[in-house]
């Protein structure tokens, strides 16, 4: 499976309203990812564990060096809205 369609399915855990997905290939082995999830769940969730949640969901990927580096905006509708 390839890692843009592994992903996407690993997110899709958190019911994500919109996800935007870029992956530079090929960094120290392993893809350098840049993340945005935009879910309800994150509602009164801190930012630190929100980054957790994400990590756990990728953890395979990022044990195995398939994500070499991870970048990850995570937030509530209301968040992503305001950044607009």
């Amino acid at each position: 499976m390839e890692i843009e369609e592994t992903i996407r399915k690993k997110i899709s855990q958190l019911d994500a309203e919109h996800v935007n997905l870029t992956i530079e290939e090929g960094c120290e082995g392993g893809a350098k990812v840049h993340l945005v999830v935009v879910s309800e769940q994150f509602k009164g969730v801190s930012l630190l564990k929100r980054h957790k949640m994400i990590n756990s969901i990728l953890s395979d990927e990022l044990a195995d060096n398939t994500i070499h580096a991870l970048t990850i905006k995570a937030w509530t509708p209301a968040q992503h809205q305001s950044k607009k």
